[in-house]
């Protein structure tokens, strides 16, 4: 879906109205976990009549969840809003930058005036089992640091090794938020259960926009080291798009 709609202008008035509809925060939790890791192309028109809602509370769900490399790329040129959040915090291997990651980045650093990344560690890896070979921890902790100067985001950042899922998240008492994506919004409810358990604040969850590459499916690094995609979400194997199984790692 195109951002043409957060140009229009009569948007701000159809987003603030959507907002406060009752429903709305368990329609867009369902739409981020069920419809989304399914059809994640789906036109507001298709999801308004499988929802049952209006078309516009559907725009302004998907406008929300999902965006394509090129309307990112149009966001992060903009100038940044109001920070809301004092801290936030986000984890990730980040074995190759890709705009998917781009896009938990620049909300996070959107959002907030200091940004922990919580990079796994190499044995952290291994435990979660990998389809592909993921570069060591120097190696991706370099290429984050580049990607965070190249975007003017390095001095906002504070880069953790972690060796568990959770890292500072569930310890740190002046992390006030923590930046998710589409697919990984359910560890934010995880950690905010141990942080219930040490009787410690429950961090605000912002979720991401899921970057779409230009098959219209998402960006990630799996795709990307099957040969599928370029980072930018280029299609580069239409054999390997089409059989994902046959295509080699790495």
């Amino acid at each position: 879906m195109s951002r043409r709609y957060v140009k229009h202008a009569l948007w701000d008035i159809l987003v603030e109205t959507v907002h406060s509809m009752f429903l709305y925060p368990s329609h867009k939790a369902y739409v981020m976990d069920r419809i989304l890791p399914a059809e994640p192309s789906i036109e507001p028109v298709d999801l308004s009549s499988k929802l049952g809602i209006s078309v516009g509370e559907a725009m302004v769900i998907l406008s929300e969840l999902r965006i394509s490399a090129r309307e990112l790329e149009e966001e992060m040129s903009r100038p940044s809003m109001e920070k809301k959040h004092g801290k936030v915090c986000l984890g990730g291997t980040f074995s190759v930058i890709h705009h998917g990651h781009l896009s938990l980045l620049w909300t996070a650093f959107s959002v907030a005036e200091k940004v922990v990344i919580g990079l796994t560690s190499d044995n952290l890896v291994q435990k979660l089992g990998k389809s592909y070979d993921v570069p060591s921890y120097e190696v991706r902790l370099e290429n984050l640091r580049k990607a965070l100067i190249e975007h003017g985001w390095l001095d906002s950042a504070e880069i953790v090794k972690i060796d568990d899922p959770f890292g500072p998240s569930v310890t740190d008492q002046t992390i006030d938020a923590i930046v998710v994506s589409p697919s990984t919004a359910g560890r934010a409810v995880e950690i905010n259960d141990i942080r219930m358990d040490k009787m410690l604040a429950q961090l605000e969850v912002v979720v991401c926009p899921m970057v779409l590459a230009e098959d219209g499916k998402p960006i990630n690094s799996t795709r990307i080291c099957r040969g599928e995609i370029s980072a930018a979400g280029e299609v580069l194997s239409r054999s390997a798009v089409d059989n994902p199984r046959t295509s080699s790692a790495g």
